[in-house]
């Protein structure tokens, strides 16, 4: 693997007059050979007017189209949006993801002394027509389940059937576990499919999930564990199903000190990697994994940047969240040859939608 160019899917174009902070980015490639990006922009990191944006490429990510609301009805009480897009076999756009409610914009999302988080609901749209126009957010309702962080794409099976991973988020010492969450209808009915992990205490985090699914039934779930007992980043973890995400083997240790990281089918039982490590040897990498017998056997790694200045503290969790300074990594096949690798980062004191183009 090699890195050919690496430029700002979105940056600020106006820094010194106006803030735009932009996060969280989801990239795919529509059915007229576009690419289509869902990120959020705002004045910070956590500030209540986030709200998710829509840009377009139509030169393979060379350059991309001023960005445009996903939707512009607002939510009483004001809501604070991340999306991220996939596309169905009937040619619909589904974007999933979530809101936190923020009747009060200077409300922290962590309370420093309850570590309680404002009301979070998973919801999703919908576009008929490319990415032009979408659904106003509907709730994802599972009846009297916790509030889940969605904040990774789902993905359809073949089957038709739409799964994605998630996990109840709180920040209490237990009571944790990852979920595999279906829809049988196209998005309109969704229910609990099955648990990918949960450690023995219900201690271990399984924070922003994500999977691929491909040949006959198989998914992978790759998540940033976080330890609550001992208050420490674990190792990246993942899971594997041969039935379509219904049943899982064990948590297998990946031996990456990765936080926020994601994965896509490459070819076989190979898988593309990208993990944003920030413990220690700080940086953005990407790995081949051969995944034959679920294993996680790494072949290939490439370092897209690496910069301790860039890593973050374990030390206190709710510091761990403020000192982020890159994350949500994932990639995107653009050919037999070239992928995009993309994530946000700082820069010059700006939150941007970094990318990067690399060659297999």
């Amino acid at each position: 693997m090699k890195r050919l160019s690496s430029f700002s899917l979105f940056a600020n174009p106006a820094p010194l007059l106006v803030s735009r902070q932009a996060l969280f980015p989801g990239v795919i490639r529509l059915a007229d050979g576009r690419l289509l990006a869902l990120f959020s922009i705002g004045q910070a990191f956590d500030a209540a007017d986030m709200r998710s944006f829509v840009s377009t490429s139509e030169d393979d990510g060379h350059s991309w189209s001023e960005p445009r609301r996903l939707n512009s009805r607002e939510a009483v009480p004001e809501e604070q949006e991340s999306f991220k897009p996939i596309l169905l076999r009937d040619g619909r756009l589904l974007a999933t993801g979530y809101v936190f409610e923020r009747p009060d914009p200077l409300q922290p999302i962590v309370d420093p002394v309850t570590l309680a988080l404002p009301r979070l609901v998973p919801k999703m749209a919908v576009s008929g027509d490319g990415g032009e126009s979408w659904s106003v957010p509907q709730p994802i309702r599972l009846d009297g389940e916790p509030p889940l962080e969605m904040s990774g794409p789902a993905t359809q099976l073949p089957s038709g059937r739409i799964i994605a991973a998630t996990s109840p988020f709180h920040l209490q010492p237990s009571g944790h576990s990852g979920w595999i969450v279906a829809s049988d209808d196209g998005g309109r009915r969704w229910f609990k499919l099955s648990e990918f992990f949960r450690a023995p205490g219900e201690d271990i985090h399984a924070w922003e999930c994500r999977l691929v699914a491909w040949g006959e039934g198989r998914v992978a779930v790759l998540w940033w564990a976080y330890d609550h007992t001992r208050g420490v980043n674990l190792n990246n973890h993942i899971a594997f199903s041969a039935d379509g995400g219904e049943t899982f083997g064990p948590a297998i240790d990946t031996g990456v000190p990765g936080q926020s990281s994601s994965l896509i089918h490459l070819e076989g039982e190979t898988l593309l990697t990208i993990h944003a490590q920030r413990d220690k040897d700080a940086g953005l990498f990407v790995r081949r994994v051969d995944v034959t017998g679920d294993r996680f056997d790494i072949r290939d790694e490439l370092e897209l940047f690496a910069d301790g200045a860039m890593g973050s503290t374990t030390a206190d969790m709710k510091q761990q969240f403020g000192d982020l300074k890159f994350g949500q990594p994932s990639l995107l096949r653009l050919n037999e040859t070239e992928l995009l690798a993309y994530c946000w980062a700082v820069e010059a004191h700006q939150y941007i939608i970094k990318a990067f183009r690399l060659s297999l």
